[in-house]
């Protein structure tokens, strides 16, 4: 009897090391970066949008600092990428959104990586068909701008650059305009009150629009916002962030609050603090900082609540530094906790979340070249 207990304690523990084993690996596979097929052309500062069919589409950018007119498809079900139809005008730092017919809007952005001239195009990709064709073009030519999609479906875009030289940005503005997709067409809407670029534009409760941050023409960090009222067609001040921050990177939680990350400072320096907008109460707050400083970098929001940072430069006055790290963001403590490192460092780039819940990263710069690499992210 005594042999019997023993022989079955034995077989406990060896069910109990298989199950922690099992779940040693399963913890080991989630939270890990994986190559995810290479692109048909290295590009940064491309717009991704997750389509209808579950497809990424990849626009624009640049490619040895020349813009591109070229597109392509991401299918995750075979990993791989394939060409689809060219846009007529190239352009980076360009906007995209998935409307609600399935179409996608790719508008405005630099013509040729931000020297010079910025375009007032506006262009429509029709899925089914591969194709991009024209629509109305907006009242402003400008890139770096916000846009967001609004409860009625029209397209409210937001202030921008206008005009570039070596040094960078030059020309700030004001203007925003609305696109209607049943018409083709921009109208000029309510200024802002304060010209911005770089900063972001987010849909709160009641159909407003919260801007947020951003940075002037003399490259100046704001922290000031304002909230967009759709029925009375105004602009009015909202209250100031925490920290002046531009070229940052917003997403709004399941909870409702709005997550702000990362951006560059008023010195021009990447920082690694981030605040929580409250649209209950119109205030901003501080959150826990991230692991690591950045700017240019991406955020995601994952299936389990937590948002997903990946790369990015670390800027310093002396110049920047991309980033492989990653990290997320936990809403219920507040607090950030490193997770896999990309296998490349990367700025610039972009971050789409697929149906199954998985993150594709694809192109931006390792600071040297465009990368025509992508990696996929398993939570």
């Amino acid at each position: 009897m005594k042999s019997f207990i023993l022989l079955a304690s034995a077989r406990i523990v060896y069910v109990v090391a298989l199950a922690l084993t099992a779940c040693t690996l399963s913890f080991a596979a989630s939270g890990t970066w994986s190559s995810t097929g290479t692109m048909i052309s290295a590009r940064d500062g491309h717009t991704a949008t997750i389509l209808t069919n579950g497809k990424i589409l990849a626009a624009g950018g640049t490619n040895n600092g020349v813009a591109l007119t070229s597109a392509e498809l991401y299918n995750s079900a075979s990993g791989t990428w394939a060409s689809t139809g060219s846009m007529s005008t190239a352009r980076s730092h360009a906007r995209a959104v998935l409307l609600p017919n399935g179409s996608v809007l790719v508008m405005g952005g630099c013509v040729n990586d931000c020297l010079s001239a910025t375009t007032s195009s506006a262009e429509l990709y029709n899925p089914n068909t591969g194709t991009f064709s024209a629509t109305g073009s907006m009242v402003q030519a400008r890139s770096d701008f916000a846009f967001t999609l609004l409860a009625n479906g029209q397209v409210l875009v937001a202030g921008g650059c206008t005009a570039f030289d070596v040094n960078g940005c030059t020309t700030v503005t004001s203007k925003t305009e609305i696109y209607d997709p049943a018409a083709g067409t921009w109208k000029a809407a309510a200024s802002l009150r304060t010209a911005r670029y770089a900063m972001t534009a987010t849909l709160i409760a009641g159909g407003k629009v919260l801007v947020a941050g951003g940075s002037t023409a003399a490259l100046d960090a704001l922290n000031s916002s304002e909230i967009y009222n759709p029925t009375a067609k105004t602009w009015t001040l909202g209250a100031k962030m925490v920290q002046p921050r531009g070229d940052f990177v917003s997403i709004t939680l399941a909870t409702g609050n709005i997550l702000f990350t990362g951006g560059e400072n008023t010195s021009g320096v990447s920082i690694n603090n981030a605040e929580l907008y409250n649209p209950s109460t119109g205030k901003f707050a501080a959150t826990g900082n991230m692991t690591a400083t950045r700017v240019e970098h991406t955020a995601v929001l994952l299936a389990n609540g937590q948002v997903l940072v990946s790369g990015g430069n670390n800027q310093t006055v002396n110049g920047a530094t991309p980033l492989a790290s990653t990290e997320l963001y936990n809403p219920a403590t507040g607090k950030w906790s490193a997770t896999g490192n990309m296998s490349n460092a990367r700025a610039g780039h972009t971050s789409t979340v697929l149906h199954n819940g998985k993150v594709v990263n694809a192109g931006g710069s390792d600071a040297v070249n465009e990368l025509d690499s992508a990696e996929m992210y398993t939570p």
